[in-house]
């Protein structure tokens, strides 16, 4: 109950320090060592900052987000409106390859679509429109195609674990089946089985991660 208690407090210490949070209107509850988040925000930014926020305490090891994002008057606008800004916003970003990308708005959520060859292009897609005004939720159904062989793969992932000083190489198992890579093992916080994660999309190729790395 004291450990319980004691990750709740930082939790809550978190998000009431984090600038672009109104830690007030969200709610905190932990139970099987799952934390779980509610209440109403204004956008979809500050729903997805919450999250960011209680994953980065020491100890956390799942949350189920389930705020709610009841836009702001102030930030609300059109599908058309939204439409034209996330093209814009992605027309704009160097990373993005914009031609490839398309975009649908319905009642605030927007959903891309397209094929990319690049994890960090797929990733820079849903940065560029995520935070836009109106939004109330994101689904990336953007697909990585298939760039090289999966040759010495394994190989590639485990000598990028080594060269990351935030990981324990000798912790963490790699198994790949085609170009999807499965990672096993434990890690020592919710940063490091994302660092783990992301070292992977860098290997080209790679077009899916399944991440079953522990936190201990």
């Amino acid at each position: 109950m004291e450990i319980k208690e004691e990750l709740y407090s930082k939790i809550k210490a978190k998000l009431e320090f984090e600038p672009g949070i109104d830690e007030t209107k969200i709610t905190t509850g932990i139970h099987n060592d799952i934390v779980t988040l509610g209440g109403v925000v204004g956008t979809y930014a500050e729903k997805l900052a919450a999250e960011r926020a209680a994953y980065s305490v020491y100890g956390v090891k799942a949350v189920a987000n389930e705020i709610e994002v009841n836009v702001a008057e102030r930030f609300r606008h059109s599908d058309v409106e939204i439409a034209k800004a996330a093209l814009d916003s992605l027309q704009w970003n160097v990373d993005v390859p914009y031609e490839k990308i398309q975009v649908t708005v319905e009642k605030g959520h927007i959903t891309l679509r397209g094929e990319v060859d690049w994890w960090f292009q797929r990733k820079s897609a849903e940065d560029a429109v995520r935070s836009l005004s109106g939004v109330i939720s994101l689904n990336n159904q953007i697909t990585i195609g298939t760039r090289v062989t999966l040759q010495l793969v394994k190989e590639k992932i485990i000598k990028e674990f080594e060269r990351n000083a935030a990981l324990d190489a000798k912790r963490i198992k790699v198994e790949c089946l085609g170009n999807k890579v499965i990672l096993t093992g434990s890690v020592r916080s919710w940063a490091e089985k994302q660092e783990a994660a992301q070292a992977c999309w860098a290997i080209p190729g790679i077009t899916e991660v399944d991440n079953h790395l522990v936190i201990y």
